[in-house]
């Protein structure tokens, strides 16, 4: 019998009903402790069998009633209950320690049996789990299962052990793996993280009770509670490893599944993600770790930044540069804590040796310019195309590195501030992608030939230094001089000493060629000692309340975050409270309210590039300076001025490193108030670098097997294989940070030193709906405002696209171009909404890709299997892809894709529904999808980054795929009440407009078939003219003296010569008005045109107004050498 109160307990851990009636029992009085006391030696009772008076006294509790859960004794075949087991009293007891004599605040939760060794326990599993376990792992069950009149299916852990490829978990405790089970997972409860493994560490082996699983193929999952305390952390990785070894020692493979928490346990993580438990649940233990991998990256206990080198100075200084000296050549890093004067290190040394060649490269233009400005050099914007190389000191951006190919010289030193960050942005960044193999080869060509290299970081890792070391030359060295260790140093010895005996002279040593060792300063000096006010709610309702609440005080406050979007609302739900405020409260002035918000859309506005230009002194005149990443780095405030620092990350994009670095831009210590989301928003993401890489391989093989490229060509890129490992490695970093950004910022700030003080406020609703109505508000006015943006061209756009900075109607109109281009229809606010930043493009071009027909021919690959090829607009994009961007991890993967899709039966229903066709609930082609694709859940999370719950209906798994095409459906149950069954068909809304847009696709496919054709014949006439007219008129009437060019000019008809002149005109009246006050806005503006298109909207300005040219040729004397060698 189980009491109600038991019952819940074990419900609310999501424990299936019918599994907690089969293992757990409600007990009290002598039952109780009959149960509990079974293992009591004889002494341990009186003659006439009565417990003594001690035992008696100390489990008293007991008596009071509990809870009792035990399972199948696998020492018997798992044919009968085992006596051990473990009991929940309602009134725990006080433990008693032994040292000190005294009882301990912390309470006994759980009984083991006392005075006999400690079990683990195998759960009685009714049927239906056990139906649920064989479908997710694909494993027929017997034919004939007997199920006992209490609903114990009979024999499931005898199927288990038959088949070593079902995997099973350990987890400490028995509600969780009830939890585990309920959900499909195969579980065994421990009582404790030690007892897994039996024997001192020397001599320990596999506990007995898991010697029956523990054979060869079969797979053990460890996953223990998460632990924030670091020496319970330490004990719970002790254990795993021991453990993981003793199940290895068996036979048996071993990984390790880490908890993300915040939640304890895996019940009551699966329990606070409520919907979507199954899925994230899937992902973790998908997301498991092997034991080799767990124990080199302890991810809870990870050291961070250089572990693998001992610095060869190591201070704790306030102010680095007045402590240390650099060397004159080779790799530097230089780990030191934000606000520490790295840079200073640097400054120093330019000012001793103005002379030499130097060069800063940067991967944030404000982290630039604050630098060139320190550093004496010259921003890279303000040198002419072909004049970087000659100078001598320059400031550049690794975006723009590409433009010094063909004039690269060697620097005696180079300069990476920010270098973790600066890897990970040329790595992996898309503003990178277009050039990212020229940017890699100018970069490996400056390091490699540079004197001295210096990365400056405060969270510099071996895996940035090992990415540069990489590129660095090698150094011939003898052998002798090479490090060796202990022993091969003793066995040289023995062998020399040998070898004399005998006459014989030893061999001189020989050359060897190794790259040079890094040369590490560490500062240990901790810039931290801030109070750090910790926000643990589920949303950002309490942080935004106090916020608001501090500024109302009139407190001068610097919030930094995550994104572009908080940034936005915040300063519309402070303006609107403000003036709320001054509404309410007539004939009091309003406390005044200067606030100053940068973000992503404005930071490179006229107004505020001056703002950051000068920071220290323009935030003297604000109240509140609210800022997105776009100053995540590259400023520093060191002035007196803000009473707190709010720091709200949404889990998005950024890491734990990342935010340190947003909240540390202001450098007097005051306090701090910290939010991060407890998940992240998007899923958590793969954080294996092993499997990371063999996904992009295999995705590469198998596109290049789809377009038929050369397996050997079209497997890799150009990069080197360092290259390639590198950016696994910094993936899977950002992605664990980016998973576990709560624990892992808060553990970052704990490690900086600095006091971490938990906030009881989880939630404010007011915050909370002032923020959902800000974001609705700017939603709304952002989608009218494209929508009534501009009419502007493919030219215009074009142009726009190479300006570092739009206004905001600029903007809109480009985003009004794109909508218009890409659905060729009218540009509602309903359109821009459905176009949701871009999402549904990308759907629209998976479901035309679906539903166009493949190739005919059919390939075959080594194995002899058969695969269709994928239609023609497919291939021809991942071909074309693969022309354009040279790195793999560049590269798309459409047919692979569309293969997926394909290999599930998703394209034969997608087919059948656009055709306006419909689908019953049981149609035997759902099953078959649903079944494929819980067989396939791995290659499907790794193709097509979907996540497949087995436990869902076939529907339900089918609707997932649609939604990936931008489609959905509706139903209605069709037939008598006795047969009666439910039918699908796609929404006629989402029909049409995909049939819509589909056909303008196909349209627009036509019409450049038809310009190519055209542009053809056209250079076929031009072919046989072209002895008559070898060099045409240029299409423009300007002064050539002023033009240096002697190359021949392409022909060009009036129709291309009319839309070369709209460009001309367009971009000149946009920039007229700069023309006065911004020399770099009118730089901007043309220095990607065409060499003669340049000329002719600089004489258009002037033709425009001539007096304000004037003033332009006054403060840009050089313009025209400018327009001639710009390239």
């Amino acid at each position: 019998m189980l009491e109600a109160h038991h019952l819940c307990e074990w419900h609310t851990s999501l424990v299936d009903r019918k599994l907690t009636e089969l293992n757990v029992k409600s007990l009290s009085g002598n039952a109780a402790l009959e149960r509990l006391l079974f293992g009591l030696p004889v002494s341990s009772r009186r003659n006439d069998g009565r417990l003594r008076d001690g035992f008696l006294k100390a489990y008293a509790h007991v008596e009071l009633g509990g809870w009792w859960v035990s399972g199948l004794d696998p020492q018997k075949g798992f044919l009968e209950e085992q006596d051990w087991g473990r009991f929940k009293p309602d009134q725990p007891r006080q433990n008693w320690d032994e040292v000190s004599l005294t009882y301990l605040e912390k309470l006994v939760k759980y009984e083991s049996p006392p005075k006999t060794p400690n079990r683990v326990t195998y759960f009685r599993v009714p049927l239906h789990i056990w139906e649920m376990v064989a479908s997710r792992y694909n494993i027929p069950m017997p034919e004939h299962v007997q199920v006992t009149e209490n609903g114990e299916a009979i024999g499931f852990w005898q199927w288990v052990q038959q088949h070593p490829k079902i995997p099973v978990i350990l987890t400490e405790g028995e509600k969780k793996a009830g939890c585990l089970l309920s959900f499909e997972f195969v579980a065994i409860a421990l009582p404790g993280i030690w007892n897994g493994r039996v024997g001192k560490e020397e001599f320990e082996h596999l506990h007995p009770d898991l010697i029956p699983l523990a054979q060869a193929g079969r797979t053990f999952t460890i996953l223990f509670d998460h632990e924030t305390k670091p020496k319970t952390k330490e004990n719970v990785s002790q254990a795993i490893r021991r453990t993981g070894a003793a199940i290895q020692q068996a036979g048996s493979n071993c990984k390790v599944a880490i908890l993300p928490g915040p939640e304890k346990g895996v019940d009551d993580w699966a329990a606070a993600l409520g919907n979507k438990a199954a899925a994230n649940l899937t992902a973790l233990i998908d997301d498991a770790v092997t034991l080799e991998e767990y124990q080199t990256k302890s991810h809870y206990h990870r050291r961070r930044g250089v572990v693998k080198y001992k610095p060869d100075i190591e201070v704790n200084v306030r102010y680095l540069a007045e402590h240390v000296l650099l060397p004159e050549t080779g790799l530097v890093g230089i780990l030191s804590d934000m606000g520490t004067g790295k840079t200073e290190t640097l400054v120093r040394r330019r000012q001793e040796r103005p002379e030499e060649r130097f060069i800063n490269i940067g991967h944030r233009v404000n982290l630039l310019k604050n630098l060139a400005s320190r550093l004496s050099t010259q921003m890279y914007s303000d040198i002419a195309a072909g004049k970087m190389g000659e100078c001598r000191s320059l400031s550049i951006t690794i975006d723009s590195l590409y433009k010094l190919a063909g004039q690269l010289e060697g620097y005696d030193c180079v300069l990476i501030d920010e270098a973790t960050q600066f890897l990970n942005h040329l790595l992996t960044s898309s503003t990178c992608q277009k050039f990212r193999r020229e940017i890699l080869d100018v970069l490996k060509f400056i390091i490699y030939q540079a004197k001295l290299v210096v990365l400056a970081d405060a969270h510099l890792d071996d895996v940035t230094i090992e990415f540069f070391q990489a590129m660095r030359p090698e150094q011939v060295i003898l052998v002798p001089e090479v490090k060796l260790t202990k022993k091969e140093r003793q066995r040289r010895e023995r062998r020399n000493a040998y070898q004399a005996t005998l006459g014989i002279e030893s061999p001189l040593p020989e050359e060897v060629p190794v790259k040079s060792v890094p040369y590490i300063i560490k500062n240990n000096y901790r810039s931290g000692g801030r109070d750090v006010y910790w926000y643990e709610g589920k949303d950002n309702s309490a942080i935004v309340a106090s916020i608001h609440s501090d500024i109302m005080a009139g407190k001068k406050v610097l919030v930094v975050s995550s994104t572009k979007r908080f940034s936005k609302a915040l300063e519309r739900s402070l303006m609107k409270q403000s003036e709320k405020w001054g509404k309410e409260n007539k004939g009091v002035d309003p406390p005044p309210l200067t606030l100053w918000t940068i973000h992503g859309e404005n930071s490179g506005a006229p107004e505020n590039i001056e703002f950051i230009k000068d920071i220290n002194n323009a935030v003297k005149t604000t109240q509140v300076l609210n800022v997105s990443p776009c100053l995540g780095t590259g400023i520093d405030i060191s002035t007196p001025h803000f009473d707190v620092i709010y720091g709200v990350f949404d889990g998005d994009a950024l890491a734990a490193t990342d935010a340190a670095q947003q909240l540390w831009r202001y450098r007097p210590n005051v306090p701090m108030h910290v939010w991060v989301r407890p998940r992240p928003c998007f899923g958590y993401q793969e954080s294996n670098p092993r499997r990371i890489k063999e996904g992009i391989l295999n995705k590469n093989q198998m596109t290049s097997f789809l377009i038929r490229l050369d397996p050997k060509t079209g497997i890799r890129g150009v990069e080197d294989e360092w290259m390639l490992d590198t950016y696994c490695q910094l993936k899977a970093q950002h992605n664990w940070s980016v998973n576990n950004l709560r624990t892992d910022l808060k553990l970052l700030l704990e490690e900086m030193g600095n006091k971490i003080i938990p906030v009881d406020q989880d939630h404010d609703g007011d915050a909370k709906s002032w923020m959902k109505e800000a974001k609705k508000e700017i939603k709304y006015e952002d989608r009218t405002k494209i929508a009534n943006a501009k009419d502007i061209d493919r030219q215009i756009w074009e142009w726009r696209q190479q300006l570092d900075y739009l206004k905001p109607e600029e903007a809109a109109e480009c985003i009004k171009f794109q909508i218009r281009e890409a659905y060729g229809m009218p540009v509602t606010p309903e359109l821009v909404e459905k176009h949701n930043e871009g999402r549904l493009l990308k759907q629209i071009i998976a479901l035309e890709a679906v539903v166009t027909k493949p190739e005919e021919e059919i390939i075959l690959d080594e194995q002899g299997r058969e695969y269709p090829l994928p239609p023609k607009i497919v291939s021809e994009y991942d071909r074309s892809d693969r022309e354009r961007h040279k790195i793999s991890m560049d590269w798309s993967h459409r047919s692979t894709e569309w293969l997926m899709r394909q290999r599930l039966g998703i394209n034969e229903l997608v087919e059948h529904l656009m055709a306006g066709g419909e689908i019953a609930a049981d149609d035997p082609r759902l099953a078959a999808v649903a079944e494929k694709a819980r067989f396939a859940t791995g290659h499907i999370k790794a193709v097509l980054n979907l996540t497949v719950p087995s436990s869902k209906s076939p529907m339900w798994i089918f609707s997932q795929f649609l939604g990936q095409l931008g489609l959905s459906t509706i139903s209605q149950r069709l037939g008598r009440r006795e047969t009666r069954v439910r039918v699908y068909s796609l929404k006629e809304e989402d029909l049409v407009f995909a049939q819509q847009v589909l056909e303008w696709r196909q349209k627009r496919r036509e019409e450049r078939e038809r310009q190519r054709e055209m542009t053809h014949e056209q250079a076929e006439v031009m072919d046989l003219n072209s002895a008559d007219q070898a060099v045409s008129t240029p299409p423009l009437n300007i002064d050539t003296n002023l033009d240096d060019l002697d190359t021949p000019l392409e022909p060009v008809s009036p129709l291309k010569e009319a839309e070369w002149w709209v460009k001309v005109r367009a971009i000149a009246a946009d920039s007229l008005q700069f023309l006065t006050n911004s020399v770099e806005r009118i730089k901007d503006a043309i220095r990607l045109l065409p060499h003669q298109q340049r000329w002719a909207v600089m004489l258009t300005l002037q033709d425009l107004d001539e007096a304000a040219f004037s003033q332009f040729e006054a403060q840009f004397p050089q313009w025209r050498d400018w327009c001639r060698f710009w390239v």
